[in-house]
């Protein structure tokens, strides 16, 4: 008994997070030699095994230091021995398993002892022909050593690929995406207050993923971040936030190692940016991008990843809006503006694009019946007019998710035809010929439009088809007062009847005719857009 003192100092351990498990021993061929039968349910065959030990006494606390697979042939075993205890005892011990040969000494397995086992739900195998003991161990510290092996060649590649990706100064999508995949499962980047600021997945996610996350993240974090995996991103002192993967996710260097080597090039990419809101601001331009584009078909989940981000959807009056950016603007530092200008009623999620030309976009939030009903009118941007060349466009204002990218269509389309631009704010909402217009413009039906309605002005010498225009623009804009449209065509009532007669003239249409009113609006809408572009 002495010598198990000086064995349990200088035994060779193997990893704690063994790769073996029950289920693969089972396939051993020299342990499918032995004609196994087994009593187990199917979760206990996912028991690690980290080593093996020929056991051939009921007492296993002195031999035993977890994860061991127990070999035995029963020979120690007595009439008084008590199954329970020594059950019992090997689930304390946290035991792999407990394979027992038949043979002589144990001709049939205890009914006491299959009894205790299923209870404890613990793994027991029965060989019914001989095996010599030692050739399962060989074979299963085979397998042992072989899966570290492969363990510590998988971390060196895996650190190899985040320090190049460090090198080339990648971008978190690039690293996020790049985790993902070594991982075959969703991770995601939040920052310090609980809202995702990235995420990247390999499989399908539920469309309640992100659902209250930051209410269950910081609840998680508080309780020990059960049923996933989280690693701080941190460095020099920066804390960043923490990446998150299930605790379902695994690779063959370990998913931990994975995750903090993402971790170490995320905190490299944002203390390369300093500005800590920069990755806030990208993250609303991928979800914007993802909203507009219909990247993602499940609305619910897109709704999520907004919310969980920090950027609220639910239960709020949604608003797109536009503004066009000077020449020389900063997208990140008119955006600063914007938010610290427009007041703490409203959330903007602002977004950049930059053709046809470079403006911001993306949507107010607001709590219903905290503005007033005319505070588009309302917002102030004298402030800022030195980032902008243009007025602010706001789209329709909606209740629901689903219509807000059409909102934001709407705004987008205002500010690209620079719809009132002497005005301060444009509800773009009020021009619907126009962005039908406009977003109907690259339609081959829609282009062949002007051609056939306006032919006979088109066909004109260019001096009399500008005026003719201008004098349809006029009138088109006021059709129920003519005065008005002499005015602002700048001309007489006399000489402006007389023009529209000689449009009526040209065109063969009757300009007092609803129908015809609507097709030449349209039509002049998509010749002016086309001709602008």
């Amino acid at each position: 008994m002495t010598l198990v003192e000086k064995t349990r100092d200088a035994r060779t351990n193997c990893p704690d997070q063994s790769i073996a498990t029950m289920d693969q021993l089972l396939q051993l061929p020299a342990v499918l030699a032995g004609n196994p039968q087994l009593f187990a349910d199917q979760a206990s065959l996912n028991r690690h095994v980290g080593w093996v030990h020929v056991l051939e006494n009921s007492d296993p606390r002195t031999y035993l230091r977890g994860q061991e697979l127990v070999l035995t042939t029963g020979i120690g075993w007595g009439p008084e021995t008590c199954f329970e205890q020594y059950v019992t005892e090997l689930v304390e011990l946290d035991s792999a398993g407990l394979l027992l040969e038949l043979g002589t000494h144990c001709p049939a397995v205890p009914a006491a002892l299959i009894q205790s086992c299923k209870e404890h739900s613990f793994p027991l195998v029965a060989l019914h022909e001989p095996v010599a003991f030692v050739e399962i161990t060989v074979a299963l510290h085979q397998l042992l050593f072989t899966s570290q092996t492969r363990r510590i060649e998988a971390g060196g590649e895996v650190t190899a690929h985040f320090t190049a990706l460090m090198q080339l100064g990648a971008p978190a999508e690039t690293i996020l995406r790049d985790c993902a995949r070594l991982l075959n499962a969703t991770v995601v980047l939040e920052d310090s207050g609980y809202n995702v600021l990235r995420h990247a997945s390999a499989v399908p996610m539920p469309a309640d993923f992100f659902e209250h996350w930051q209410d269950r993240s910081r609840s998680l974090h508080v309780t020990g971040n059960a049923g996933r995996q989280v690693i701080p991103v941190q460095i020099h002192g920066r804390h960043f936030g923490s990446l998150i993967a299930p605790d379902t996710a695994t690779h063959p260097a370990g998913s931990l190692h994975v995750l903090t080597m993402a971790g170490i090039a995320l905190g490299t990419e944002l203390l390369r940016k300093q500005e800590p809101a920069s990755l806030a601001f990208d993250t609303a331009c991928e979800l914007l991008d993802d909203l507009m584009l219909r990247k993602d078909a499940d609305s619910d989940l897109l709704a999520g990843k907004f919310e969980a981000s920090g950027f609220p959807v639910h239960h709020r009056q949604l608003r797109g809006f536009a503004i066009p950016l000077a020449s020389c603007a900063d997208l990140r530092a008119a955006a600063r503006q914007i938010e610290r200008t427009i007041g703490k009623d409203l959330r903007p999620v602002i977004g950049a694009r930059n053709a046809p030309a470079s403006k911001l976009f993306g949507f107010f939030s607001a709590i219903p019946g905290k503005l007033p009903p005319d505070w588009p009118q309302t917002l102030h941007l004298d402030e800022v007019a030195g980032y902008f060349d243009g007025p602010l466009y706001l789209g329709a204002a909606v209740n629901d998710f689903g219509l807000l990218a059409d909102s934001i269509r709407q705004a987008i389309g205002g500010c690209e035809l620079s719809l009132a631009a002497n005005q301060p704010v444009v509800l773009a909402e009020e021009y619907p010929l126009a962005l039908l217009a406009h977003e109907l413009r690259h339609e081959p039906a829609m282009q062949r439009l002007p051609q056939q309605v306006l032919a006979p002005i088109l066909a004109l010498d260019p001096a009399r088809r500008t005026e003719c225009l201008r004098v349809l623009r006029a009138y088109l804009a006021s059709p129920t007062n003519r005065s008005q449209a002499a005015t602002r065509c700048q001309l007489s009532r006399s000489v402006f009847y007389q023009r529209l007669g000689l449009l009526e003239s040209l065109l063969d249409m009757d300009l007092n005719d609803a129908q015809s009113l609507t097709i030449l609006s349209l039509g002049l809408a998509v010749y002016q857009q086309s001709v602008a572009a």
